[in-house]
């Protein structure tokens, strides 16, 4: 009995030490301690203060100006140097300075590149030679109430301030100066004047939403705090900056319409896939393959990353992950105000480019395409939309310039009717077929052709126009006497030349102007004005070939491609009246280094680093 108490005493003696042992071992503060700690020092770095410079409404004593500084706050987006704040912050800003995590007593001077007054949101811009550190983005649709939130900022201008609470309410619609703001996370984090812009953050280190307003009937914090959710704002800056953001929640689509991806093998070669679309908005993606934060971006997307990838802030581990498809439903595609947007910001600052390049090549005869195509890729257009713009753009420019070759009666009608077809048939046949070769194969391919036109386009005129060449292989000849000038055309050999040039310029989106001028010279003894203004003839045909093949496919884009085809046919109209009275031997040789330094690039950027 006295052997039974004693172990009954040892065992209540070893539980009551076990105990207090065991509830500090599950202890969760000093976990949850250390989740705070390591979101402030993710979200601090890519926290910015801003001082905006304004005017006031009243004028000092003497009709002196008042000035005053206008404080928020803003986070890092991306390397680049986009900051996102609230419009108020820097409304009718006169000047904006910025300041970084650690950077004072140095600012940086900001410039507003986008606003929206209705989304209380502006996006800014500064330059700086040091490395940005973006902000990580969460998902403001799985905030849930009672989620710890931080608040970061400057209040009063104390910067990188941070303070803690918790999401009061998810979804709180709210009317504030005349605007409605939907949906917006409601908080206790202390937000006070020069927290505007600043983030709020889960303990993970994510921002969910952007500081915005407080409900203060007495001019002072009393608890009550408001955020734009994040997903919000991301409507906002994607277009324009391509920082990596989390999911931002589209409107849902019945999944019969779309045709499931694996995003593991690289974005769809098709039209759908430029930069300022999304892949989840035609496409149920599968599985996503990872990308690392701070690592070049698997393809120049403007827009949510995430939708083909799983942002990872380590080294990716392959694995893929499953996406639900979405429900029934229907799709607003936005496009309008999408394809204005990248026409604005991206292509606008292409358009001079643009223009010399259609003066240049129709003064030498030829299409244009070698420079629309990779220009538009410059401009982060997928290379069959590229190359379907760049057809139209030929055709368009080439049949502006038409009349000027045609008066200056050196374009012999008959040879275009003879050669005319097949290189319409081959370039109707290149543009269908593009989608059946792979796009790094159609950057290599463009590549080398590069090569072979910068070859041929620096060969000396003298020897082109030597009259040593007469190929008369086959019995069908055509000879001909214009304009003061014989010679003869093999048309079987000349047909299937110009058949297989039409079929690599309507895969390529460079109609084969190119490799006309060289042949018609070259190989059957042509003059050089007359082979350029026959060229002249045969380009149009092959780009309207070319163009309605990757048509029959899908590979058009209208609103992108009628702009540039009014600038192509108005540089062409130049380009060709320049061409009947200059010679072109220095430029042809400038332009054909031009060529080959493109075509390198194309291999370097498009090829083995893309």
């Amino acid at each position: 009995m006295l052997r039974h108490l004693c172990a009954l005493v040892l065992f209540m003696l070893s539980a009551s030490h076990a105990w207090p042992a065991q509830t500090r071992a599950n202890d969760p503060l000093p976990g949850l301690q250390e989740d705070i700690n390591s979101a402030v020092a993710i979200v601090r770095p890519s926290v910015a203060g801003i001082v905006a410079r304004k005017k006031s409404g009243a004028d000092g004593p003497g009709g002196a100006l008042l000035w005053f500084d206008s404080i928020g706050s803003g986070v890092i987006l991306d390397e680049q140097g986009h900051i996102l704040t609230n419009y108020h912050v820097v409304d009718n800003a006169r000047k904006i300075d910025v300041t970084l995590w650690r950077s004072p007593p140095h600012t940086y001077t900001a410039t507003i590149i986008k606003k929206d007054p209705s989304m209380d949101l502006a996006l800014l811009k500064i330059q700086s030679a040091d490395r940005l550190i973006p902000a990580r983005f969460g998902d403001s649709s799985k905030t849930r109430i009672g989620d710890l939130v931080l608040s970061v900022g400057s209040p009063f201008g104390f910067d990188h301030t941070v303070s803690m609470g918790a999401v009061s309410a998810a979804k709180r619609d709210l009317f504030i100066n005349g605007k409605t703001y939907a949906g917006m996370i409601q908080t206790d984090a202390v937000i006070n004047e020069g927290n505007s812009g600043g983030p709020l953050v889960d303990i993970h280190g994510r921002v969910v939403g952007i500081n915005t307003a407080i409900y203060s009937p007495g001019a002072a914090y009393i608890g009550i705090g408001f955020a734009i959710p994040i997903n919000q704002a991301k409507h906002f800056f994607t277009p324009f900056t391509g920082a990596v953001p989390a999911a931002v929640k589209f409107p849902a689509i019945n999944p019969l319409h779309k045709f499931p991806i694996d995003m593991n093998k690289g974005r769809p070669n098709d039209f759908n896939h430029t930069t300022f679309r999304d892949c989840a908005q035609c496409h149920i993606i599968q599985v996503k393959s990872p990308m690392i934060v701070g690592h070049k971006r698997p393809h120049p997307f403007v827009g949510a990353c995430d939708k083909c990838h799983i942002v990872e802030r380590t080294h990716a581990t392959g694995a893929p992950v499953t996406v639900a498809a979405r429900g029934p439903g229907t799709l607003d595609l936005s496009y309008h105000s999408d394809s204005w947007s990248f026409f604005k910001h991206i292509l606008l600052k292409a358009l001079p480019l643009f223009f010399v390049s259609s003066i240049i090549f129709s003064l030498l005869g030829l299409g244009g395409g070698f420079f629309y195509v990779p220009i538009l890729i410059m401009c982060h257009l997928d290379f069959h939309t590229a190359s379907t713009t760049s057809l139209l753009m030929i055709t368009t420019g080439s049949l502006s310039a038409l009349y000027v070759f045609k008066k200056s009666g050196m374009v012999d009608l008959k040879l275009v009717s003879a050669l005319g077809t097949p290189a319409m048939i081959g370039s109707f046949a290149g543009g269908i077929l593009s989608d059946a070769f792979n796009v790094y194969t159609l950057y290599i391919l463009f590549s080398i052709t590069l090569f072979a036109a910068s070859y041929m386009m620096a060969q000396d005129k003298k020897i082109l126009e030597g009259r040593y060449y007469r190929l008369e292989a086959s019995p069908l000849v055509m000879h001909r006497r214009f304009n003061g000038h014989e010679y003869s055309i093999d048309l079987v050999l000349a047909g299937f030349l110009v058949l297989s040039v039409g079929f690599l310029g309507g895969l390529l989106g460079i109609a084969g102007g190119w490799f006309l001028v060289p042949m018609l010279v070259l190989l059957f003894s042509l003059p050089m004005r007359i082979a350029v203004a026959t060229s002249s003839f045969i380009v149009p045909l092959n780009g309207l070939a070319g163009f309605a093949g990757h048509g029959f496919v899908g590979h058009i884009d209208w609103q992108l491609a009628l702009p540039l085809c009014a600038l192509a046919a108005i540089g062409a109209q130049i380009g060709a009246r320049i061409s009947i009275k200059t010679e072109t031997n220095v430029l042809r040789v400038i332009f054909a280094f031009i060529l080959s330094l493109v075509a390198v690039w194309m291999l370097t950027k498009n090829v083995f680093v893309f």
